[in-house]
């Protein structure tokens, strides 16, 4: 097996195609969707075909999944497949959120993270990239948070530290069409 890094499209291919086998394996009617599509990967359809739910599948090889702005606007019917692979192994954990959790998320994490001074002092630029991370709670070295950040946003922080995605780990059931 290469030693070589493979490139994210190949990452986020892999991911998708594992993320679809999934759904086929539990009895969901699910497809791939034309590439490029807009705002999702795949489609899952219920048995009579009334209704259906588009999922946006994003794959890391870290704990923390990059997004942009455009995700604090939620999606009706919308989920989002988080897969974290492995390179040394075989191992992947997946976690299904839908798009109001994920908006949220993101909206208010991106939010913190501007308030949050940098480890140098200096505030951070607003960017049009944000995150979903497995663990929020990187601002554990600032002294007095609380001088930055309301009681919600502190709140929040905590909430969203090591372990706040284990509720959404194999959380297929989410998916309902």
């Amino acid at each position: 097996m290469p030693n070589k890094r493979p490139q994210s499209s190949v990452i986020g291919a892999a991911g998708e195609h594992l993320v679809l086998s999934h759904l086929l394996r539990l009895g969901f009617i699910a497809g791939k969707t034309p590439d490029f599509t807009k705002d999702y990967d795949l489609v899952v359809i219920n048995k009579d075909g009334t209704n259906s739910a588009p999922i946006q599948v994003k794959t890391s090889t870290y704990p923390n999944w990059l997004m942009q702005k455009k995700h604090e606007k939620p999606i009706d019917n919308l989920f989002y497949c988080f897969v974290r692979m492995s390179l040394d192994s075989i191992e992947t954990d997946i976690f299904i959120m839908d798009s109001n959790t994920v908006s949220n998320f993101v909206k208010t994490s991106h939010k913190i993270w501007l308030k949050i001074p940098a480890r140098s002092g200096k505030k951070h630029k607003d960017t049009s990239m944000r995150k979903i991370e497995s663990n929020f709670s990187h601002f554990k070295w600032i002294e007095k948070p609380e001088k930055y950040l309301n009681s919600n946003e502190l709140k929040f922080i905590e909430e969203h530290s090591e372990g706040w995605m284990e509720k959404y780990r194999e959380a297929w059931h989410l998916i309902e069409t």
